[in-house]
């Protein structure tokens, strides 16, 4: 999903196409005949409700050609596709989630509720390994299998070590103070990769492993911000025998461990506002809707889905209404389920959403916003 944050901010720019947009949510497992059976059934189908919604030829045609199952991914996994003017925007896997009936939806805006509430809390943290002759550099997002993108620094392996292949020669100051730069260099055009990966996709991790030598000089190269958010794993993962499944890991143990702090933090900061008297929480949907009608809230915290509440989308500012009010009438798009407007509303206001566990918000309370100035007071 396109996004400001990770997962946290939802681009509003998807929102601002023009067109109809279709989206789909299915199962994308395979491994039994009746799942193939279904995958082999599933773009007729799709097509056909598609088309009993309205949905132009063009659009048909690129949702069923992105409807393909999830080949070595374990069950469950589902796949999510959003198409807008016949083309595929969104076509993201999401493991972990059973899908028990396909979710087909038409309209004039996307319907990202599935995926975002799939994605909640999800960041982006980069992988590093480093070597004396070079390294890699790989961005992953912490509920997606897979790299998003990698770089890599390749020096020149026979450059660097040509001093340790004559005895002696290496012991010289000369050639030790060569093959050192040699290795500074290469780790410095590593940490400079490392810095540009993280402030390009809002890094909140770094894990750097590889060769000691190597590590200490990229780890001392980093820009202040990238080092504040970087841990190293004393794993020499550069060589063949080094072994991936405990690397593997070990990231991952570090990955939910920032999910976890992520999750208190935001426990905290909610308890805290809440005991001191809610001015600057909004609680309950009455308020979170008022909310985002000012543009007042920061963040949205979703625990109960409120799927039994509606709600109006406008086509600009305040972004939604009530189903009883009658304001606004010149804006009105239509009456949708309460969170495909939030959503929108949530994106188009720049603020964040995350849909969050029991006890982070007060008991009884399932929709708050953090807002960004206190109830009662001027917009700054």
């Amino acid at each position: 999903m396109a996004s400001r944050a990770g997962s946290t901010g939802i681009d509003a720019s998807l929102y601002r196409r023009e067109g109809q947009w279709c989206t789909a949510l299915f199962d994308a497992s395979l491994g039994t005949t009746a799942a193939h059976e279904a995958a082999d059934a599933l773009p007729e189908s799709v097509g056909k409700t598609l088309a009993s919604q309205q949905a132009s030829d063009a659009d048909i045609q690129a949702m069923k050609e992105a409807l393909t199952s999830a080949t070595g991914y374990p069950a469950p996994v589902a796949r999510f596709v959003a198409v807008n003017n016949g083309e595929v925007v969104l076509n993201e896997l999401i493991q972990g989630l059973k899908v028990e009936a396909t979710d087909v939806d038409c309209g004039p805006f996307p319907n990202l509720v599935p995926l975002a509430r799939a994605r909640g809390g999800q960041f982006p943290y980069l992988v590093a390994e480093a070597g004396r002759d070079g390294g890699e550099v790989r961005l992953y997002h912490s509920s997606v299998q897979g790299a998003g993108e990698s770089r890599a620094v390749s020096g020149n392996p026979d450059e660097a070590h040509h001093a340790r292949k004559v005895p002696g020669m290496y012991d010289e100051p000369k050639n030790r103070s060569n093959t050192e730069e040699i290795w500074r260099r290469n780790a410095d055009d590593l940490a400079k990769q490392i810095d540009e990966l993280a402030r390009e996709h809002y890094a909140k991790l770094i894990v750097l492993a590889g060769d000691v030598k190597a590590r200490e000089l990229v780890l001392s190269q980093l820009a202040v911000a990238s080092k504040s958010i970087t841990t190293t794993l004393d794993q020499h993962t550069r060589t063949g025998g080094a072994d991936q499944n405990a690397f593997a890991a070990a990231v991952a143990a570090h990955v939910e461990g920032v999910l976890e702090a992520d999750l208190k933090a935001l426990s905290e900061k909610v308890a805290a506002k809440h005991a001191n008297g809610t001015a600057e929480l909004a609680v309950g949907f009455a308020e979170v809707v008022e909310a985002l009608q000012q543009a007042q809230a920061a963040t949205i915290l979703v625990n109960q889905y409120q799927d039994d509440e509606s709600l109006i989308a406008l086509t600009a500012e305040p972004w939604l209404s009530g189903e009883e009010s009658d304001q606004h009438a010149e804006l009105v798009i239509g009456s949708w389920p309460a969170p495909e407007v939030l959503l929108r509303a949530t994106a188009m206001t720049d603020a964040s959403i995350r849909y969050v566990p029991e006890g982070v918000l007060p008991e009884g309370v399932g929709i708050a916003a953090l807002l960004r100035w206190p109830k009662g007071e001027v917009a700054p």
